[in-house]
Formats: structure tokens, C-alpha cells, sequence
């Protein structure tokens, strides 16, 4: 086959993984899919592996993958028919947490299977005892949830009722669910459709055979980029500030082999399962890992299986990485954005010109039982919120982005307003929250929720609001500041919250506080006309440029 096919015929999967993604962002019906761009859509070919994905969600890299396997165990794809769909979210079963869940459907040409299309969607609520579903403080998955195993959702004639009524049954937000899950539906509907206009234009066998070369292309790719770099061997531990109910500081220890054109990542030595709700099954831990090493290996790779051929895992059994039946892993992203900032800061001691300096990866969110301002409905509002990425020898790090496996969008403040009884006061950038360095870290976002009417109760929760686990620098820059959450009752008193539950009266505010990225390089090395820039711009404050920087501000002139 000639080159020129299969990056035409490559080319045309890619696109229709991204069409697969407009159809199912414009269809869904929760602002946290719509606006806030938290889900991914596939494409796979006839055994499960994956040919192409939108480039959404980088946390979701592993699991659909995962889940579709789970799938096959229960529904052999030789008994697929066309028409049909399939859901699961287990994360006892491929899946990352009860709120994610997966459809698939085959697509066909000539009666023949020519791949796969999948969605995974982070619905609003799936039940459980918090709005939102998710817990840092749950004890086990039966808190957290309706767990689905595999099971058919649709067929060509007829959607399942029965599973979607006892979906609808057990969620907070009944309507906007199976609107979601609709949106999902049609994307993979979509898919298949062009599956099938591209197997008609070139054939079933072409499609095929472009789906294994670009996978041994991107695979060659890997091994090439790997075998070009030192090899090496290193182990470094990150921390979360805690266990999700109290606890003191728990490790992820992490050791990185690269040999040959090959890596290994190994987690023999990370902490036991957690007894909260932020433990990781293997799937998500999977996604962090392919993400950070393919940052640093080659990332502009196609991402596709053959990505994945070159990297090696160990997650011990028992560990938070893989925990045990029951476990709870609603929270798993909290330490999965752990894990790959860990992954970094190990590869930036083996190849510090590939890496950056340590970003935000707290992910501080809340969720809250709300109702609609028109309609009086109840309604779940979830909001996630970046901070600084780390700064790297060739520039300051990007400002206010949810970072490492995340890029989730912030929830837009008319949407708020116009679907909850919240409104958005101020959402703004924080001065001198980058850690300060040649180059500077991104800055970390402040954002500020006001109770509109009737008693509000929800959860808020961050990572990275302990100051030794800020993020971290590089080349004797310094540390981003560390994120903190406050609760400003009616009287003016503060309660400071990391993980915590709140009840909030009409009037009542919710301030949340992202950190900025860890700074590269020495601060004195910085050039005056950037640190003159940061003071106009707002992004560093007089006082801190003298007293970080040494530099002296006279009219607005810095000389150092």
C-alpha cells in the first residue's frame, strides 16, 4: 500500500474522531460535557486497540481501551450485530469512576466488523451520597454510585429501557443524564457512519490494513525517539497531602527504567490503598503514564496503540494504584494528576531539556446540590479549576490551563447564573503565584461563588494546599505558592477548607485559590524587561519584585 493512501485514509479517521466530538459536545445537555469539554471520542479497530483519538481528555487515554476489553469478556465481538450499543462504567470492570461512562457500537461494511466507536462522557451525578457523586472521604465504591457492569444499552430498533430507566432511577439530574447519554449515543452513531463511507470508497480491507500501519508507524516512531535518548534509571516520590479522611501525607513512589528503545515505569513502593475515595484502578493509572512519557518521548506522535507498545507498567496489587474490591476511587483524578506530575519530575532529572518545572495539580473543585433559577428544578453545579503550569528553559509556564491528563474548561460564568442559584463574583489570575525563576511558573487562577437563594450543601476539595507539595522547580528556581479554599460566612469569619463539606446561606461566598507553577532557573537570571512586563500586566506585584527578584522599580523602569 502507497504512503499517500494511508495518510489519506489515516487522516480521514483522525477527522472523524474529532466530528465524533463536535456532534457529542453540541448535543449534550450538562454544561460540564457541553461547555467544560470533559469527555473523549474513538475509534478502534475490530480486536480493540486504538487507531484515533480527539485530543480531549488525556486522562481518558487508557481506560477506553480497558473498558472495551472488559467489554469483549461479556459480549464477543463476534456476536456484535449492527445497531448495537454498549455502556459500562464500572471501575472494577475498565473503568476510571462511577460519573465516567463509556458507549460503544460497532460499525460494519458488507457484514463484515471494520472497528469500533467509543465515547466517555463525566456525567453531572451518578448517585451516591454527594452531589456529584464523587467523595474524598468515601469508604468504599458502594458509595459512590450506580455501578454498571457491560451491558447492551441499545440495538438497531430499540434503545433499552429497562437500563436506562434505572439509570435515571438513581441519578440527581434524571433528564440532563439520558440527554447526555443520548449525545453519546449519536457521536458513535456518527462515527459508524463514516467507518462504513470510508470502507465503501477505498474497502474494507484497505481501512484495515491503514488502521495496523498507522499503529507500527506510531509504535516506530516511540522506539526511534526512545533509542535516540540516554538511558537511564531513576526513582522519585510525590505526595498527596493526605488520605481523604484525615490522614497524614501519602507517597507515590515511582521508579523509571529506560533501556534500549523500551521504557519501564514501575510503582512498587507506593502506599497501600487509601481507606478514602482517591485511590486509582489500573486503568487510570495506565492514562497518566502514557500521557507524561509520551510528553517527553514524542508528542507529536499520532496517538494510537502503537503509542503505547514501548511502555511497560508495574501497579503493585493492594497499592492506591491498584487497590481492591471495594475501594473507593471517585476522586482517583486527585492522584492521577499526582502520578503524572511525578512521572515528569522523574524524567526531568533523566532529560531536564524535554520536561518542564512541576505544574498545579491540586484540581480543586467543588460540587453542590443547586436548583434551577427558572424552573426550580434540582440541578448539580461542578466546577474545576487550574492553576500555573511549570515554567521550562524556553519560557515562562502557561497561565490558569488545568494541566497534566486534565484540560478540562473552567465553567463559564453566564452558564452558571443562567442554570443555578450561584452566581460567579470575580474569576481572576493571582498575582505572584508563579514561582518566581529565570522563567516564571504560570499563575494559578482565584475564583469567587456567592450563594444566591436558599440553603446551598456541597463538598469542595483541593490538593496541593500543603506547602511542601507545591509545585516544584527547577534549576534553582522556586516553588508556585500552595492552593487553599475559604468558606466567608455572613459575619465576615473565614473557615479554611482543603477537603471539606459546607452548608452556605443565601449571601454566603466560596473562594477558591489555584497555585501557580514552579519557576525555572535562577530569579536573578530573569530579564528586566519580563519582570517590567509582569508589573504592568498585573502578574507580579511591586513588593515581590524587589524582594524575589532584587530588582529596583523606578517609573515604571526595572534595573536589577
Amino acid at each position: 500500500m502507497d504512503a499517500i493512501t494511508v495518510e489519506v485514509v489515516y487522516s480521514a479517521l483522525l477527522a472523524a474522531a474529532d466530528e465524533m466530538s463536535g456532534a457529542l459536545g453540541r448535543s449534550a445537555y450538562s454544561p460540564i460535557i457541553r461547555e467544560m469539554i470533559d469527555y473523549s471520542c474513538a475509534i478502534f479497530d475490530p480486536e480493540g486497540n486504538l487507531v484515533a483519538q480527539a485530543e480531549n481528555i488525556p486522562a481518558h487515554l487508557g481506560s477506553m481501551g480497558a473498558a472495551l476489553n472488559e467489554l469483549f469478556k461479556d459480549f464477543p465481538s463476534s456476536e456484535f450485530q449492527p445497531g448495537d450499543a454498549f455502556l459500562v462504567n464500572d471501575p472494577y470492570r475498565g473503568g476510571q469512576h462511577t460519573p465516567d461512562l463509556h458507549v460503544f457500537t460497532p460499525s460494519f461494511a458488507e457484514g463484515c466488523l471494520i472497528g469500533i466507536c467509543g465515547t466517555i462522557a463525566h456525567h453531572a451525578d451518578m448517585g451516591g451520597k454527594n452531589p456529584g457523586t464523587e467523595g474524598f472521604d468515601n469508604r468504599s465504591i458502594f458509595e459512590e454510585g450506580l455501578r454498571i457492569p457491560p451491558v447492551r444499552l441499545a440495538t438497531a430498533e430499540v434503545i433499552n429501557e429497562a437500563v436506562t430507566t434505572i439509570i435515571a432511577g438513581n441519578v440527581r439530574e434524571p433528564k440532563a443524564t439520558m440527554g447526555d447519554l443520548r449525545a453519546q449515543l449519536a457521536a458513535c452513531r456518527y462515527g459508524e457512519r463514516r467507518l462504513r463511507e470510508l470502507a465503501e470508497r477505498y474497502g474494507s480491507n484497505t481501512l484495515l490494513n491503514v488502521m495496523g500501519r498507522a499503529m507500527d508507524y506510531s509504535e516506530t516512531r516511540m522506539k526511534v525517539e526512545l533509542s535516540q535518548m540516554e538511558d537511564a534509571k531513576t526513582t522519585v516520590s510525590g505526595w498527596l497531602d493526605d488520605d481523604g479522611i484525615g490522614g497524614g501525607p501519602v507517597e507515590i513512589r515511582i521508579t523509571v527504567c529506560k533501556s534500549g528503545n523500551e521504557i519501564e515505569v514501575d510503582f512498587s513502593g507506593t502506599a497501600a490503598q487509601m481507606p478514602g475515595g482517591m485511590n486509582v484502578p489500573p486503568a487510570a493509572a495506565a492514562s497518566a503514564v502514557l500521557y507524561a512519557v509520551k510528553c517527553v518521548v514524542d508528542p507529536s506522535t499520532p496517538q494510537n496503540q502503537g503509542c503505547f507498545r514501548p511502555i511497560h507498567m508495574h501497579f503493585p496489587e493492594g497499592s492506591l494504584v491498584n487497590p481492591a474490591f471495594p475501594a473507593a476511587v471517585s476522586l482517583r483524578h486527585l492522584a492521577v494528576q499526582r502520578i503524572a506530575d511525578t512521572i515528569i519530575r522523574a524524567l526531568s532529572e533523566l532529560y531536564p531539556e524535554r520536561t518542564a518545572a512541576g505544574s498545579f495539580v491540586g484540581f480543586s473543585s467543588l460540587a453542590i446540590d443547586s436548583w434551577h433559577p427558572v424552573n426550580g428544578e434540582p440541578r448539580v453545579i461542578q466546577d474545576d479549576l487550574g492553576g500555573g503550569m511549570g515554567a521550562h528553559q524556553y519560557g515562562d509556564g502557561i497561565d490558569a490551563v488545568d494541566t497534566h491528563c486534565g484540560n478540562v474548561a473552567i465553567l463559564p460564568a453566564e452558564v452558571c447564573e443562567l442554570s443555578y442559584l450561584i452566581r460567579i463574583r470575580s474569576t481572576e489570575l493571582i498575582p505572584d503565584s508563579g514561582g518566581a525563576g529565570e522563567k516564571r511558573g504560570g499563575l494559578g487562577i482565584r475564583r469567587e461563588y456567592e450563594i444566591l437563594e436558599r440553603e446551598h450543601s456541597g463538598l469542595v476539595y483541593t490538593e496541593q494546599a500543603e506547602p511542601d507539595f507545591s509545585p516544584w522547580a527547577m534549576a534553582g528556581g522556586r516553588a508556585g505558592i500552595p492552593a487553599r479554599i475559604r468558606h466567608v460566612r455572613l459575619d465576615g469569619t473565614e473557615q479554611s477548607l482543603r477537603k471539606g463539606y459546607f452548608q452556605a446561606l443565601p449571601g454566603e461566598r466560596l473562594i477558591i485559590e489555584t497555585s501557580g507553577g514552579g519557576g525555572y532557573g535562577k530569579p536573578s537570571k530573569r530579564d528586566p524587561e519580563l519582570i517590567g512586563e509582569d508589573i504592568r500586566q498585573g502578574k507580579a506585584s511591586v513588593e515581590a519584585v524587589t524582594a524575589v527578584y532584587g530588582a529596583d522599580v523606578k517609573n515604571g523602569f526595572v534595573g536589577i
